[in-house]
């Protein structure tokens, strides 16, 4: 199948992983992002296309002319800001063409809400909530398309966990970026004197000197993040507040690689794995900070954990398993 992606081509992005995907199932795979057509940094066109409709609509509007020369049997839509008219000109000049949505974010990352009034054959969404709300209340064809993690990217690292763990030496570990909501948790680790490591991107605008002094200064990706995530003993995964019934893509990255991680208590986390959810995630900071002492005391239960997480998360829950159940779905629509 020729299929035609609209989106970021940023390393580790949604975007990266579908394509990469796609190509491994053996589709033909065009590519295409904002800077393709615009060719100045991503974060002006974005606020360009904010706060100037016709710079917006003329961006797209060049996309919309580079996916018709390439005549895709599929478009799939990932920028949550891609103009309606993008879509509708697509359509008219491709009758056959199928373009779908797919929507990896949490509920507040709607934008100025152009999905909604874009003519998509479907749309896939990770968040149950969601879904109903499209199918129920505006009657779209929505489904529901839970994240997943990319073994030829979050890979394992062929060593003993244990080992591993001797030479990170990080008690536990964290990662992205430091919203208000995941400082104030994580100072809550700090304060009862858990030993936390902090990767990613530091909240500048509202600091908490009790967290700042734990990061490690360091944006880890690809290789990098499985070391650090596999060498760690435990890795702190607190959800956004906006995941209403849905996970979070680190979730399925932790699992995939055979790291061990604590994450919030939802109850589709059951769907998602053939392990008691109790015994790996919290309902409140108070117990996560029990469950961080009784595993850093009870090496060999995590590490059971682990290995069957990996296992399962390797079968089930692959971009490639999700672009199959996807492609499945559009030919039968």
């Amino acid at each position: 199948m020729n299929i035609a992606i609209i989106g970021s081509k940023d390393f580790d992005s949604l975007e990266y992983h579908l394509q990469d995907s796609l190509r491994f199932l053996g589709h033909k795979v065009f590519h295409i992002d904002v800077n393709d057509v615009i060719k100045i940094p991503y974060k002006y066109n974005y606020w360009a296309t904010k706060f100037f409709p016709k710079y917006d609509e003329y961006m797209f509007n060049k996309i919309a002319n580079r996916i018709i020369d390439e005549k895709p049997d599929l478009v799939i839509g990932v920028y949550r800001f891609i103009h309606p008219n993008c879509i509708r000109k697509i359509k008219n000049e491709l009758k056959n063409v199928k373009i779908i949505h797919i929507n990896p974010d949490a509920l507040t990352t709607f934008e100025y809400q152009q999905i909604f009034v874009s003519n998509y054959d479907a749309y896939f969404t990770k968040d149950p909530y969601i879904v109903s709300f499209m199918k129920d209340k505006m009657s779209l064809n929505a489904h529901y398309l839970p994240e997943a993690f990319n073994p030829r990217v979050h890979k394992s690292i062929d060593k003993e966990k244990a080992l591993l763990e001797k030479e990170i030496d990080i008690d536990v570990v964290t990662f992205g970026t430091m919203y208000p909501y995941r400082a104030n948790m994580v100072k809550k680790l700090v304060d009862s004197g858990v030993n936390i490591k902090l990767f990613g991107v530091p909240d500048r605008r509202f600091p908490q000197k009790e967290v700042e002094n734990n990061f490690t200064n360091e944006f880890i990706t690809g290789n990098r993040k499985s070391e650090i995530l596999l060498g760690s003993k435990i890795v702190f995964n607190n959800f956004h507040y906006a995941e209403i019934e849905s996970v979070n893509v680190k979730f399925f990255e932790i699992a995939g690689i055979g790291a061990f991680q604590l994450c919030d208590y939802k109850p589709i986390i059951k769907d998602y794995s053939t392990i008691d959810p109790e015994k790996f995630t919290y309902k409140s900071i108070n117990e996560a900070i029990e469950k961080i002492q009784y595993y850093l005391n009870n090496p060999q239960e995590r590490y059971a954990i682990c290995e069957e997480q990996k296992m399962y998360f390797t079968e089930h829950h692959t971009y490639e398993k999700r672009m199959e159940s996807v492609i499945k779905i559009v030919q039968w629509n």
